[in-house]
C-alpha cells in the first residue's frame, strides 16, 4: 500500500495511476439508500464479507443518510472495494474514522495488498504545505446552554442515536466530544444546533450557536481553493458565544491543524467550544470531556480526571 502527494511539484500520483492503470475512487461522492444494496450490489457474498472485514454488517438495514460521518465513509469503502479492481487509489480513506477503525482499515488494505490488489491513497494530513496563522475576534457575550434529557432515533430505526443526554454551558472553554464512529457525537451536534429536533427533552440556547458540520461539501465557499480553512476562518470571525464544530480538524495538513489548534485554544478563552473530533491533540487541550457510547453520556467532566480513569487514553498516549 502506498501513500501518494497531492502537494504541488509531486508527479507521481498521475504517473502511478497512469503506470498502474488504476481506478481513482474519490470517497466523498453522496451515496443514497440501504447499506445493504450499496455494498452488496451483485454480488451479495462479497458484499457480506467486506462488511464483515470492516465491521459494518450491522449498519445494513440502516439507510446511508442516517450513518455517522465515518460509518459513510466505511460504507463508501466497502462500496468501492465491491468492484473487484487489481488497482485502486483511494482519495482520503482515513477521513472521519476512529484510531481504531483507521488501524483496522490499514490492516485490511494491507491484506488485500498481500492478496495482489495494487493500492495507493492519499492523505491530506501528512501533506506539508506553508500555512497562515488564523484571525480570531473574541467573543462579548457569556454563552448560556442548557441541554435536559434529550433523546433522539432516527425513523425507522429500533436504536436511540443520542439517548438521556445532558449538557449545560454557562461559560468559556473548550469541551471535546469523543466517541467511536456512530457512538452519537454529530447527532448530538445536530440536537444542540437544531438541525433535528429530539424525540424527548429540551434544547435552549440564549444566542443561535455556529455549527460546523464534519462533511466537508456542506457549507459555504464552495469554490475556495482550500475550502475548511476558509469555513475555520469563517468560524474564528464570528462573535457568537456558542460554537459547535464536528470534526473541525479532518482533511488539514500537519501546519494546518497547528494553526487551528493554537486558535481554536484563544477563541475559547471568550466563547464556549463543543468539538466533536478523534483528534489526539485537540484532546490533550480540552478543559472538558465528554464521552458518548452508543448514544449514552458515559463520561462529563474535567481531562485530566478522564486521563486519570480511562485505560484507553492511557494506552493510546504510550502508543503515539
Amino acid at each position: 500500500m502506498r501513500w501518494l502527494s497531492l502537494a504541488d511539484g509531486h508527479d507521481e500520483f498521475e504517473e502511478w495511476v497512469r503506470e498502474e492503470q488504476a481506478r481513482v475512487v474519490r470517497l466523498d461522492t453522496p451515496l443514497a439508500g440501504k447499506v445493504a444494496s450499496l455494498i452488496s450490489g451483485s454480488d451479495a457474498l462479497r458484499g457480506a464479507e467486506l462488511a464483515a472485514l470492516l465491521q459494518i454488517d450491522h449498519l445494513f438495514h440502516k439507510r446511508f443518510d442516517e450513518c455517522s460521518s465515518g460509518e459513510r465513509q466505511l460504507v463508501r469503502i466497502a462500496h468501492a472495494l465491491a468492484d473487484s479492481s487489481e488497482s485502486l487509489v483511494l482519495i482520503e480513506p482515513f477521513r472521519h474514522l476512529d484510531r481504531f477503525r483507521v488501524e483496522h482499515l490499514k490492516m485490511l488494505l494491507n491484506r488485500l495488498t498481500g492478496l495482489g490488489v495494487r493500492i495507493a491513497y492519499t492523505d491530506r494530513a501528512r501533506e506539508h504545505t506553508p500555512s497562515d496563522a488564523f484571525h480570531v475576534n473574541p467573543t462579548m457575550s457569556q454563552p448560556q446552554l442548557v441541554v435536559t434529557d434529550v433523546s433522539y432515533r432516527h425513523p425507522l430505526q429500533a436504536s436511540y442515536a443520542v439517548e438521556h443526554v445532558s449538557y449545560e454551558a454557562k461559560q468559556a472553554g473548550l469541551t471535546i466530544c469523543i466517541g467511536t464512529n456512530g457512538s452519537g457525537k454529530s447527532t448530538l451536534l445536530e440536537l444542540i444546533a437544531k438541525s433535528v429536533r429530539p424525540l424527548y427533552g429540551k434544547v435552549k440556547w440564549a444566542e443561535r450557536p455556529v455549527y460546523l458540520p464534519a462533511e466537508k461539501e456542506y457549507g459555504p465557499f464552495p469554490h475556495a481553493a482550500n475550502r475548511r480553512v476558509a469555513q475555520l476562518q469563517a468560524v474564528f470571525d464570528s462573535e457568537a458565544s456558542l460554537f459547535l464544530l464536528d470534526e473541525p480538524s479532518v482533511g488539514l495538513t500537519e501546519q494546518e491543524r497547528s494553526q487551528f489548534e493554537r486558535a481554536l485554544i484563544e477563541k475559547a478563552v471568550t466563547a464556549h467550544v463543543l468539538c466533536a473530533t478523534h483528534d489526539e491533540q485537540l484532546i490533550r487541550a480540552a478543559d472538558r470531556i465528554l464521552c458518548l457510547s452508543n448514544g449514552a453520556l458515559v463520561f462529563d467532566g474535567n481531562r485530566s480526571d478522564y486521563m486519570k480513569r480511562s485505560a484507553l487514553w492511557s494506552h493510546m498516549s504510550s502508543s503515539s
